[in-house]
Formats: structure tokens, C-alpha cells, sequence
């Protein structure tokens, strides 16, 4: 018999096949969960990720915007992360829900022509890699829509966030933000209050 095998059925089945098998930076399993919970628990429809690797994290977001009738714009540096992301997002079915950019984030953001509601940061910079967290925000930041998320990977675990992008958050004072602990990790969520 020939079973008729959803959209959201064929997306778990691929990451549950490929839990451990994700290399080059992407997030572990449980932060992919967390995320896909926060796009579904504020109903994110248009999302931002900047770094998407080889697209463990997209493919957790598009899960979620599948049913948020969302859409994401990712952007990802690296030919052949990109080339294998765009691999990946077709084995698990969600291509349709990801527009995938190759290039340099803080080129490409200034040319995107709408804003979001969701942004998932999880790149940084070879040359300025404790830099790269507050450079990314700032290029976002215009773009971020009043009580949109801006999230980053890797604020706990010591390779990401030196602490300026805290202390500029702090400094602006129009962010609300919390830590989640899915994994060693660590995902800020701040939340854009004016």
C-alpha cells in the first residue's frame, strides 16, 4: 500500500536520520528544536539566517514556517556549504520555503528588500570573528520589525560573543533579551521593543 507521506512527516524523517551526522558549524539537534519552537510560539513569518552551513538550522526553521505560512532568506558564504544546503533542503522537502543567497552577509543584507520579523545569526567573520556578532546586528538591525527576534548561536560556549554585542544591546536599551540553553551552545533572544 502506498502511503501519501506529508510534508512535515518527510522534514522529521530527514532530520531524525541525520541527527548526528551534521558537521561543519552547524547547530546541534536540540538548538534546532529550540528554534523551530520560538518561530512557532511567536508565529515568525519571515525570517533572516545569516550562516546557514550546510542547513541543519534552515531546515529546523523551515519546519516551523511550513506552518506559519513563512518564508526564510539564508545566507551562506562557503560554495560548497551553500551547494550542499541546497541539497540538503531538497531531500527534506522544504526548497520551496528557503531562498538561499551565496555570498557575504554584510553585502547581501543591505540589498534585501523587506523586513523580518525573525533573525537567526550563526556566521562570523575569518578576519574579524569576535566582531562579527555586533557587525551582523547592526547590518539587521533597520530591517528587524518592531517585537521581531534577533537571535545568535553560540553565546555560551565561548566561540562566538565576546560580550560588546551584549553591551551594545544594553547601551541601545530598546532590546529584551534571554538565553536559551537547548545545548552548550546557547541561543540569545532578543526582542526588539521600539
Amino acid at each position: 500500500m502506498n502511503e501519501i507521506i506529508t510534508e512535515k512527516e518527510t522534514v522529521e524523517d530527514f532530520l531524525l536520520q541525520h541527527r548526528n551526522k551534521w558537521t561543519f558549524f552547524n547547530v546541534p539537534f536540540e538548538d534546532g528544536q529550540a528554534l523551530e519552537n520560538l518561530v512557532l510560539k511567536h508565529n515568525s513569518q519571515s525570517i533572516l539566517e545569516i550562516g546557514a552551513s550546510t542547513g541543519h538550522s534552515t531546515i529546523w526553521l523551515a519546519k516551523a514556517v511550513a506552518k506559519t505560512d513563512g518564508k526564510i532568506t539564508s545566507i551562506e558564504i562557503d560554495k560548497e556549504r551553500y551547494e550542499q544546503a541546497k541539497l540538503n533542503f531538497e531531500r527534506a522537502g522544504v526548497s520551496h520555503l528557503i531562498d538561499l543567497k551565496l555570498g557575504d552577509a554584510l553585502s547581501i543584507i543591505p540589498t534585501l528588500n523587506q523586513t523580518f520579523d525573525f533573525v537567526f545569526s550563526d556566521a562570523t567573520l575569518t578576519l574579524q570573528p569576535k566582531e562579527s556578532y555586533l557587525l551582523f546586528f547592526q547590518a539587521t538591525e533597520p530591517k528587524l520589525s518592531i517585537n521581531g527576534l534577533y537571535t545568535m548561536h553560540n553565546v555560551t560556549d565561548g566561540y562566538g560573543d565576546d560580550g560588546r554585542f551584549f553591551k551594545y544591546l544594553e547601551k541601545l536599551g530598546t532590546y529584551q533579551t534571554s538565553i536559551i540553553r537547548a545545548s552548550q551552545n546557547g541561543i540569545s533572544v532578543s526582542r526588539k521593543l521600539k
